[in-house]
């Protein structure tokens, strides 16, 4: 896979990162199904306050995310690291088919177990792209190497920086599309809007597909 292809691939997950991340915050009372900081948090929370019940859900919450990441691993590990990243697309979409189908009233951490684990392989899988580590399923650390890459730019014309810049703030705009798309897509249809995720989904799939052999970086250095 060119370079140019693993770059396109990468922003296109982050749409889905943004869709997930939007659809779990305004359908699941606030709750952040891409990452466990704040699940962890709360997680010490309710052990400090005795509490077993919620400790137990976000305790779940954790594992099917541990598991992910390992899952994820282990399979990169074993040399194919091409077919994770489709295996990672095959999960989301999986995630997607069980998400839409789970009550309203149903817990808000219990009920996005199928996002941690989802969002945990394509965050090994998509971690990083065109010699940039990058995740496309959260946008805390692209913000800051976007505007350390802008700043670096102004002080001094590297063409480094313009690269890095471009592609952290590529990152940045494909992952808040997918978040217009999926803010929209919840005030139609409510918990059922994760179908349109599935669309997403696609061209990621199509920019990796074999292409003849070309000279294709993304940015000449």
């Amino acid at each position: 896979m060119t370079e140019l292809q693993e770059t396109r691939a990468h922003h296109a997950m982050a749409a889905v990162g943004g869709f997930f991340g939007v659809y779990a915050l305004l359908t699941r009372d606030g709750t952040f199904g891409s990452s466990e900081t704040s699940n962890l948090i709360y997680l010490v929370i309710s052990g400090l306050d005795g509490t077993l019940y919620p400790a137990l859900i976000r305790l779940g919450a954790m594992a099917c995310y541990i598991a992910g990441i390992v899952l994820a691993v282990l399979w990169r590990r074993s040399g194919r690291k091409p077919e994770i990243r489709i295996w990672a697309i095959v999960i989301d979409g999986a995630a997607c088919l069980l998400l839409a189908r789970i009550p309203p009233e149903t817990d808000p951490i219990l009920s996005l177990y199928p996002m941690f684990f989802a969002t945990a392989v394509q965050w090994v899988a998509y971690s990083a792209a065109a010699g940039f580590n990058c995740a496309t399923i959260f946008s805390t650390n692209n913000l800051r190497q976007f505007t350390e890459g802008v700043t670096e730019y102004c002080c001094t014309r590297d063409a480094r920086q313009l690269r890095k810049l471009i592609f952290y703030g590529g990152t940045l705009l494909c992952f808040h599309l997918g978040t217009v798309w999926g803010w929209w897509c919840v005030g139609q249809w409510g918990i059922p809007s994760i179908y349109g995720c599935l669309p997403l989904l696609l061209p990621p799939v199509l920019f990796q597909l074999p292409r003849g052999k070309k000279n294709t970086s993304f940015i000449s250095s």
